[in-house]
C-alpha cells in the first residue's frame, strides 16, 4: 500500500484508539457506583418534584373550571353546562391519580433499589417518610383528593337552581351522578399506597434493620 493510503488510514486508526477506552469504560468494573446511585437518587427525587408539581396542576385547573363552569350555566340558566363539570372532574382526577401512582412507584423504587444498596445512613429519606407518617394521617391524605368529588357534587347541586323539567336533562343528572360515584370509587379502590395508608408492596417496617456487616462510612454497593 502507498504512503497516501496510510496517510488516509491514521485517522481511522486515531479514532479506533481513542474509542476503544471509552468501549472498555462501558463495561470497567471501577466504576464509582456509589457515585452512580447518588447520581440516580437525585435525577429521580427531581422526577417526583416534577410529577407533584404536575399534580397541582391538576388541583389548580380543576378549581379554574369549577369556578368557570358554574358562573356560565347560571346566568345562561342552563344546567347541562353545569352537568359537564363531573366529566372534566372525572378526567383531571384520573390524571392526578396516575401521578401518584408514578410517585409511589419512583419512591418505593429509591427506598428497596438505592437506600437499601448505599445503606440508610448515607441515603435513607424514604425510609424516614415511610417510618415516620404525616399526623391526623386520615386527613392529610384525603384532603387533596376530595377536591374532585366534593366539586363534582356541588356543581349536581348548583345545577338544579336553573334545572327545567325534560328528559333530556333527566338522562344529563343521571350521567352526573353516575359519573360523581365513580370518581369515588376510583379514588377509594385504585388509591394508590403510602406511608399513611400503605398497601401491598408498601409495608412498613417498625425496626428497620440497620446494616453493621461493613465499617461505617463505607456503603454496600450490589
Amino acid at each position: 500500500m502507498s504512503w497516501y493510503g496510510d496517510m488516509h488510514l491514521l485517522p481511522r486508526i486515531g479514532r479506533a484508539k481513542l474509542a476503544a477506552p471509552a468501549a472498555e469504560g462501558i463495561t470497567s468494573p471501577n466504576w464509582d457506583h456509589t457515585q452512580l446511585a447518588i447520581t440516580q437518587y437525585a435525577s429521580l427525587r427531581a422526577e417526583i418534584v416534577q410529577l407533584c408539581s404536575l399534580q397541582a396542576q391538576m388541583i389548580t385547573l380543576t378549581v379554574v373550571a369549577f369556578g368557570a363552569i358554574l358562573p356560565v350555566g347560571l346566568q345562561a340558566r342552563n344546567a347541562a353546562i353545569i352537568l359537564i363539570y363531573p366529566l372534566l372532574s372525572l378526567v383531571l382526577g384520573l390524571v392526578w391519580l396516575y401521578k401518584a401512582h408514578a410517585i409511589t412507584r419512583i419512591a418505593t423504587y429509591l427506598r428497596t433499589g438505592v437506600e437499601a444498596r448505599v445503606g440508610q445512613q448515607n441515603l435513607g429519606w424514604e425510609h424516614f417518610v415511610q417510618e415516620h407518617p404525616l399526623p391526623r394521617r386520615w386527613l392529610a391524605y384525603w384532603a387533596i383528593r376530595s377536591v374532585f368529588p366534593v366539586t363534582s357534587a356541588l356543581a349536581i347541586a348548583v345545577s338544579f337552581a336553573v334545572a327545567a323539567p325534560g328528559t333530556a336533562l333527566f338522562i344529563l343528572y343521571c350521567l352526573a351522578f353516575m359519573i360523581t360515584l365513580l370518581t369515588i370509587t376510583m379514588f377509594i379502590l385504585w388509591r394508590e399506597a403510602s406511608p399513611e395508608f400503605p398497601r401491598h408492596g408498601f409495608s412498613r417496617s417498625p425496626h428497620p434493620k440497620s446494616d453493621t456487616s461493613r465499617p461505617s462510612g463505607e456503603p454496600r454497593i450490589g
